[in-house]
């Protein structure tokens, strides 16, 4: 896979996210807008946690001093139907004829939302009328949130190994990306004396990676004004405790312990929201950096794996049971 394939795919859902109307949430009443926002935006940016977060192993041997495994994966995370759709009914100011919204995740509908901006002294009462932003989960591979990664594991003393996450940062198209990450895998095994001995390996892991991604909405944005820019963050942790088995070419793995970390996302910029009033009369409303919002994600995560061994290479394939279940995929190349 080239690199910018892979680099593309980890930026899939951002691009599509940007088609999908997702601005004119802004022109609902501000209270309104951000229960919008959540609710549309949150199965993606838990899905990127807990994908982002997915594959970091595919054994739990750690490599021998200065002994290498090179690999390329991809992980995917399954947002749950329950949070492919979301409802408004809750709201003060916006109304639908739809019994629900689809989240971004969700299926491409676009649904009218009737948004009342009531009067404040100022200004009169205006009404509009706006198309709620569709899904995009047809756009994006398997139908879940995809984490492609490059990742780069050495042998050091002690029988540990040093786990390396590095995207090549990004800057194209309005686009800035930078993705990065370290995990440690350390045997438990050679604390119990002759127990080392046996084909069954047990390791702890932990892990800690970051990635950002700003993205220039100004070009695509349907609304006027200047500097609308998007920020997203990532930061994720796996504290894990792996086990693996080795039966000729095939390697069965798995991991039991806590997964998760946290995300935000914000709308940077000045936006100029156009109205007209119950007369016919044009008026304008500035919001400056209108959204601000984080989001969490955090479980208790079981995997089961399977890699296969050819020579110096190998392909691998697991699944996670977590709150967005999440599948891995992936080769690699061993120097042991």
């Amino acid at each position: 896979m080239k690199l910018k394939t892979l680099i593309y795919l980890l930026i899939l859902p951002y691009l599509s996210w940007s088609q999908s109307g997702f601005e004119s949430i802004l022109l609902a009443v501000e209270s309104d807008s951000k229960k919008l926002y959540q609710r549309y935006m949150n199965p993606l940016m838990k899905g990127v946690i807990y994908s982002s977060n997915s594959g970091w192993y595919n054994t739990a041997k750690p490599h021998k001093k200065l002994g290498i495994d090179l690999s390329l994966r991809l992980s995917t995370s399954f947002v749950p139907s329950s949070d492919q759709v979301f409802s408004i009914n809750d709201l003060d100011y916006t109304t639908t004829d739809a019994i629900n919204l689809p989240t971004i995740i969700g299926d491409s509908r676009q649904e009218n939302l009737f948004v009342t901006i009531p009067k404040d002294g100022l200004s009169p009462e205006m009404k509009t009328v706006i198309k709620a932003p569709k899904g995009i989960k047809s756009r994006l591979p398997f139908g879940g949130v995809p984490a492609p990664m490059l990742q780069l594991g050495i042998g050091i003393p002690f029988k540990t190994e040093l786990v390396l996450r590095y995207s090549p940062e990004y800057h194209r198209k309005g686009i800035d990306m930078t993705l990065k990450g370290i995990g440690v895998k350390h045997d438990l095994l050679q604390y119990f004396g002759p127990v080392d001995k046996i084909p069954i390996n047990i390791s702890a892991f932990a892990s800690y990676s970051k990635m950002k991604i700003d993205y220039d909405i100004q070009s695509f944005s349907s609304i006027g004004g200047s500097g609308q820019v998007s920020q997203f963050s990532i930061n994720n942790y796996n504290l894990l405790i792996l086990a693996s088995y080795d039966v000729f070419i095939v390697n069965f793995y798995g991991a039991i312990g806590l997964s998760g970390g946290n995300s935000s996302f914000k709308m940077l910029g000045d936006y100029d929201l156009e109205y007209q009033t119950q007369s016919n009369v044009p008026i304008t409303r500035r919001l400056k950096d209108p959204i601000d919002m984080n989001f969490k994600a955090s479980d208790f995560q079981t995997t089961l794996g399977a890699k296969f061994k050819f020579l110096i290479f190998s392909a691998f394939i697991d699944f996670t049971f977590q709150d967005y279940k999440t599948l891995s995929a992936g080769i690699s190349i061993n120097f042991r």
